[in-house]
């Protein structure tokens, strides 16, 4: 670090190019040593650093009270930043945020797949072939997610019957409990998410055609026969891998807005005002 007798009576400008520079290594902006702050109250050509070069001079100083105090204007330095920096940064919380906000979104779409459930549950329409050389990302998407949630309600019941001239009413069974009722909103809104972000991944690629013969076959099928098949295997492993890849999304987004919140949070929490 610059070594002076007395930092406050520095009052040297930054260049002549308006350009601050770091103290420390004499350099200017860079993005892999972070930002250049005012840690403290100097002023004049020594009054920023990079927040990198901050923490090795503070961590590897023979003076035990670099690490809390500034040398020159024995300012004593807020540690509010280096906490959140590393509980912002920590891929264990990363991803726990990102658990969480997917979890939101599922349940979203949980609402979604109940107001449209309608439209799902018609399955492939009459007039559909199944070896057609035209197939559309809208209904494969239809079909896909039509098959999950016929495949998913015939093992787990998610889809709440209903009273009507073609829905007998359901016999009166014990409620389920608050923990089960949450994990059928999960599974109503999951493919949703699933089959959207898969078929996303895959409009690029040339197996959308087997993909919607797939989703018809078993769309088709409705709820007749066992799930235990081949086709549903396939069509909740399709499933899933869009439902992981939506999540891996969610994770890269949740890294880069923790990023973005630290680097607007550094000048209130690190820089002198």
């Amino acid at each position: 670090m610059k070594r002076v007798d007395d930092a406050n009576e520095d009052t040297g400008n930054v260049p002549s190019n308006g350009s601050p520079q770091c103290r420390i290594c004499f350099d200017g902006p860079d993005q892999e040593l972070g930002r250049l702050i005012r840690p403290c109250l100097c002023k004049g050509s020594i009054s920023h650093v990079h927040v990198k070069c901050l923490q090795k001079w503070r961590t590897t100083s023979a003076s035990r009270n670099a690490f809390w105090v500034c040398p020159q204007c024995h300012y004593r330095y807020h540690f509010a930043r280096t906490r959140v920096s590393g509980l912002a940064s920590n891929p264990a919380v990363v991803a726990a945020f990102s658990a969480v906000i997917f979890t939101l979104i599922v349940y979203v779409s949980s609402f979604v797949t109940a107001t449209c459930l309608g439209l799902f549950e018609q399955g492939v329409s009459e007039n559909s072939y199944f070896f057609s050389y035209y197939f559309y990302p809208i209904d494969t998407f239809k079909d896909l997610v039509s098959s999950t949630l016929s495949i998913l309600n015939d093992e787990f019941g998610i889809i709440e019957q209903r009273d009507g001239p073609h829905r007998p009413a359901p016999l009166s069974t014990k409620p389920d409990s608050l923990v089960i009722r949450l994990v059928k909103k999960f599974l109503l809104g999951l493919p949703l998410v699933g089959i959207g972000s898969l078929i996303q991944m895959i409009l690029s690629m040339p197996i959308l055609g087997p993909v919607h013969w797939i989703a018809r076959y078993r769309s088709a099928r409705g709820r007749r026969g066992s799930t235990r098949d081949t086709t549903a295997i396939i069509v909740v492993g399709l499933m899933l891998i869009g439902a992981l890849r939506a999540l891996a999304k969610v994770y890269d987004f949740t890294r880069k807005l923790a990023k973005r919140l630290l680097l607007r949070a550094e000048d209130i929490i690190l820089e002198v005002g």
